[in-house]
């Protein structure tokens, strides 16, 4: 997931140094740039996209597994490498078609002869129903009904994770004897509500636009000033999402923060969850030193 992210945010500067400098159709004097704008901009980049989505729900598939169904807990795609394998797989396959919406145009430049390359778009195909279908498709497997799923599975897993809580806290509560809540005990519910709510609204907030901007993009709407503003905005909000979801992560997961600082071999402040901080050494040294005497 993290991969798919990085490259999705890796492939959109290319794609914004294309529609700053080059406009839609660009001119370019060699054939391999063209040939990547035309061909491979939108197959890299929405596939990316795609991947973070499908990695995104495979994860929260199997945490709905793990919470609510823990009897039954099985990986639903067989081992991680299959799902790393098959995930990427078949969603570069299923966004094969869009390499072929646009093609390149060559051009000579007169009187000096010089050949240009320029981005153009095949009206034909992509006015074509049965595109416009495969449009719909892609945005209902890779938008609508993921964002569906996830509002659905990570409310589901807040419901089982609070029920589960309020009996550990009613069980604690009837054994002691002050009838006080220690408010330190169930902090990593209040941190699991968060970063379940957050990265819910967040991907529906950021993923919304995208849907209508996949849909109504054609070369009419591309000429008018507000759809491309809005055009900008919903691209900037998709790759947003990919780039604020780690800051979530370490805001609200003390186990993502501990992982974080041994990975960047700094010192963590809190130990390991399951691991109790030994005592000072010069403390057990004091007291040999006394016995000794």
């Amino acid at each position: 997931y993290s991969a798919a992210a990085l490259l999705a945010i890796i492939f959109a500067l290319p794609f914004a140094w294309r529609v700053l400098v080059h406009r839609e159709h660009g001119h370019w004097e060699h054939p391999l740039p063209a040939f990547y704008f035309a061909h491979l901009e939108l197959f890299l980049g929405n596939g990316c996209l795609g991947i973070g989505v499908m990695m995104l729900l495979a994860l929260t598939l199997e945490r709905y597994v793990s919470v609510c169904h823990p009897g039954h807990a099985r990986p639903i795609l067989g081992s991680p490498r299959r799902a790393v394998a098959l995930i990427p797989t078949c969603t570069f396959v299923l966004y094969i078609p869009i390499i072929f919406r646009s093609q390149i145009k060559t051009c000579r430049l007169l009187p000096d002869g010089i050949v240009i390359y320029q981005r153009m778009e095949d009206t034909v195909y992509v006015d074509h129903p049965l595109y416009s279908i495969y449009k719909v498709l892609l945005e209902f497997i890779f938008k609508v009904i993921p964002v569906i799923l996830l509002a659905a599975l990570n409310l589901r897993i807040l419901i089982v994770y609070r029920r589960s809580c309020e009996k550990r806290r009613k069980m604690t509560l009837s054994r002691k004897t002050s009838g006080e809540e220690d408010p330190r005990k169930f902090a990593e519910e209040r941190r699991l509500v968060l970063l379940l709510g957050s990265t819910s609204i967040l991907f529906l907030v950021c993923v919304t636009p995208m849907v209508i901007l996949n849909v109504t993009l054609s070369e009419d709407n591309l000429t008018k000033y507000p759809y491309q503003v809005f055009r900008a905005i919903a691209n900037l909000l998709e790759v947003t999402n990919y780039s604020i979801t780690f800051y979530i992560y370490c805001l609200f997961s003390e186990d993502f923060r501990n992982t974080l600082l041994r990975t960047l071999s700094l010192p963590s402040r809190t130990p390991a969850r399951g691991m109790v901080k030994p005592p000072p050494p010069t403390a057990t040294t004091t007291i040999t030193q006394h016995r000794s005497v």
